[in-house]
């Protein structure tokens, strides 16, 4: 029997033999793809993992970002209303101790200084301080990670990089303000207090003044972001950390995307502006299309106590665009914009509120923190 199984596997051993490679064959493959579909798995519960942590880093960031915009901007404002003091002037005029025209005149172009200069002033401020804190958040996520091409940021650091932004608080507010207000004045000075605006002529001032400001290829504030927001020197002591993000950041601030998404806000918070101001027009016309207010109204508006919702309803239908006021009346309405008390509706407020929830700036950080946390 035994010589029967020697000579069954000396006649068939080629088989047996090619028989067993193709199941060893096939065992090694099958355990090959199960280790690899394993490993597949793994690697993707790490990236989900990571994906996950990536999100609610970043999301944290957001809210931090937002809370910290809204206590800082409050130095911003008050740094804007006590460069451009409307109320000396109108302290002087309820007093009748100064020129009246003259004084008027001069209110007229704090009155709209004020309300461009917020809207600049915070879009620079909103921006760079997103870009700064996307940056530091997304390099410390990254540094968590333990991955290659790391820099450290310590407290050290972390604190030197943003309190750059202090430099536009305490010097680049008051540039960008004068200069605001020297561009407004080239605009408005050839507005008389007696000439009639509709809400297009409002609406074309603002225009002509941003215009003026994108002409000026020297001082234009978006243009020459990190002129005004950033120092022109940094300590010589200075880290190889600090040195490459302020790098990064001077990059993303001059980078025709980040402009260009700045000039598009400034345009909206130009456009919220006008939107506000024609709320005021919707008040009672006679026949010729000129407003009434009461006196207290007008005395509310004059000591920056305007509310947009107290103006008087239309009785009738009617066509915005053909309704004319004078500048002298428009300017309490515009100085009143800008309140000196903390308000939660006026451009200030509103405006600030606009930029922290702006889909597009919202994108634009996540795309910076998603490039620097990989």
């Amino acid at each position: 029997m035994f010589s029967n199984i020697r000579r069954f596997i000396s006649r068939n051993g080629r088989k047996f033999a090619i028989g067993g490679a193709i199941v060893g064959g096939l065992v090694f493959i099958l355990k090959y793809n199960q280790y690899k579909l394993n490993e597949w798995r793994r690697q993707e519960v790490q990236q989900i993992l990571q994906r996950t942590r990536r999100n609610q880093h970043f999301e944290s960031t957001e809210r931090s970002c937002a809370q910290t915009i809204m206590n800082l901007a409050g130095s911003i404002k008050s740094s804007v209303l006590k460069l451009l003091d409307s109320d000396t002037v109108i302290s002087n005029l309820k007093n009748d101790s100064c020129d009246k025209i003259a004084a008027w005149n001069h209110l007229k172009i704090l009155s709209v200084s004020k309300s461009v200069a917020i809207i600049y002033a915070n879009v620079m401020f909103v921006f760079t301080l997103k870009i700064q804190l996307n940056l530091i958040s997304a390099s410390m996520f990254k540094n968590s990670q333990k991955t290659e091409d790391i820099l450290e940021f310590n407290e050290t650091v972390q604190e030197k990089y943003l309190t750059l932004c202090s430099h536009f608080m305490e010097k680049g507010v008051h540039t960008l303000t004068s200069y605001i207000k020297q561009k407004v004045e080239e605009v408005v000075n050839s507005i008389s207090l007696t000439d009639k605006l509709s809400i297009r002529d409002l609406e074309l001032l603002h225009w002509s003044i941003m215009s003026s400001i994108i002409a000026d290829e020297t001082n234009n504030p978006i243009k020459n972001l990190t002129k005004y927001m950033l120092p022109t020197t940094v300590d010589d002591d200075s880290s190889e950390s600090l040195n490459k993000i302020m790098t990064v950041t001077v990059d993303l601030l001059e980078s025709d995307e980040c402009q260009s998404l700045m000039q598009s806000s400034v345009r909206s918070g130009f456009v919220l502006l006008i939107d506000r101001i024609s709320k005021f027009f919707t008040q009672k016309f006679d026949s010729n299309g000129v407003a009434h207010s009461s006196g207290s109204h007008v005395k509310n508006i004059l000591n920056g106590n305007a509310n947009t919702n107290s103006c008087a309803q239309v009785e009738s239908y009617f066509n915005l665009h053909e309704i004319n006021i004078p500048m002298a009346k428009l300017i309490p309405i515009l100085n009143g914009q800008v309140q000196n008390l903390p308000s939660s509706n006026d451009i200030h407020s509103n405006w600030l509120q606009c930029l922290i929830s702006d889909e597009k700036l919202q994108t634009f950080s996540a795309n910076i923190y998603e490039a620097f946390s990989f």
